[in-house]
């Protein structure tokens, strides 16, 4: 994302999130979605040019066929700032509590990865479209198109737009990321603003990695979002180049760039396209994505916090933090409740939680059994759709 008004996000390991039970279920998702149908084959001759010994030529020829679909985004959003004065005096002091309308601009990169007739759908990530109201395509000959934002999902940082006209480019080749391996080439194709048609080269450098989170800046009201599972790589990913795909030698996308890490130089990371097919698939049939949600934040239990709480018990997690208004608030969890098990399981851990939640639906009920002050109660909450900004308490 690229713009005075939306900083480089910022990344950092973290614990469990409040609602540590939230993550989608992109497994899941992916055997309910039939796969986003792919480019049609490439042409003999790229083909051998694909497969040719000559590594630099592999590269070359790699570029040329993918940087054509892929584009640049800008997006304005049209809003209103708050009055500063008016939680201090109320409407009535300085600013009459009416704030300044302003536009703000932004703008990142994203990829064809369908086309039907004068139809073509592009990937790129939430966080570049969030809270727009126009939205605007460049393609790689200079040619402007209008974008109608077709679905968005700020929790997975997805997001699919659609785009109409003739003669647009065609849909890039889908690859698999979970055959990607350490090491291997890959290269960021993007269309940062002032530096368009922009390759970059690296390896991947690391599988898997998690824990990482991003936005929560304060700007457009851009929520926290945090990755599960990305691919880190050497290919630098700039400013800019936030939705655009990460593309293999063979010219496939496995994965699609989404954060800068400003601690280091030449790190990336980007969501892994096995994990985001579905998602996509999803946003493009049914517009958003359902997030189903406890509404706690837990911490696994130690010999500390069970000495402090009187609990004698082995199994069970902690609640930490229990936000106002969730399922979790509504039915009583309180802040130093033990969970011992869920749906008659054993709890150990809160990925114990997070995991079974996760394979389940908004509207869904799950029992919990609590420990509180050495009694044993079991709660029944049915689960809710995760809200993008959750409330603090």
């Amino acid at each position: 994302m690229s713009s005075p008004t939306r900083n480089t996000l910022l990344v950092g390991a973290v614990g469990v999130l409040v609602g540590a039970a939230l993550v989608t279920n992109w497994q899941s998702l992916s055997a309910t979605h039939s796969p986003i149908a792919v480019a049609p084959a490439a042409s003999a001759a790229y083909a051998a040019a694909l497969h040719s010994d000559d590594l630099e030529q592999r590269i070359i020829e790699a570029v040329k066929r993918a940087e054509p679909s892929v584009v640049l985004i800008r997006s304005t959003l049209h809003g209103q700032q708050i009055d500063p004065f008016s939680q201090f005096f109320g409407p009535s002091g300085p600013g009459n509590g009416q704030g300044e309308p302003f536009i703000a601009h932004a703008s990142g990169s994203g990829f064809i990865f369908k086309k039907d007739g004068d139809t073509a759908y592009v990937a790129t990530n939430a966080h570049v479209v969030y809270s727009a109201d126009k939205i605007e395509v460049l393609l790689a000959n200079g040619r402007k198109v209008q974008a109608e934002k077709v679905g968005s999902d700020i929790r997975s940082d997805l997001a699919v737009l659609r785009i109409t006209g003739s003669n647009l480019p065609p849909a890039l080749p889908l690859g698999d990321s979970n055959a990607l391996q350490q090491g291997q080439f890959v290269l960021a194709i993007g269309e940062p603003e002032s530096f368009q048609n922009s390759v970059s080269l690296g390896i991947v450098s690391a599988l898997h990695r998690t824990d990482i989170t991003a936005g929560g800046d304060g700007t457009f009201n851009l929520p926290s979002i945090k990755y599960s599972d990305l691919l880190q790589t050497t290919a630098p990913i700039n400013p800019g180049n936030s939705g655009g795909p990460l593309v293999t030698i063979s010219g496939q996308v496995v994965g699609i760039a989404a954060v800068v890490d400003p601690r280091a130089q030449n790190i990336g990371f980007a969501i892994p396209i096995n994990a985001a097919q579905p998602v996509i698939a999803q946003l493009e049939t049914h517009k958003t994505i359902s997030h189903p949600y406890i509404g706690v934040a837990m911490t696994s239990l130690t010999d500390r916090i069970s000495n402090y709480l009187g609990y004698n018990g082995k199994d069970g997690i902690v609640v930490t933090q229990v936000v106002p208004g969730s399922p979790a608030d509504k039915v009583g969890l309180l802040q130093g409740d033990v969970i011992v098990e869920i749906n008659h399981a054993k709890v150990k851990d809160p990925a114990d939680v997070a995991n079974t939640v996760s394979k389940l639906k908004t509207g869904d009920k799950v029992t919990l059994l609590v420990w509180r002050k050495g009694a044993l109660t079991p709660y029944d909450v049915t689960l809710a759709d995760m809200p993008e900004q959750l409330p603090q308490g």
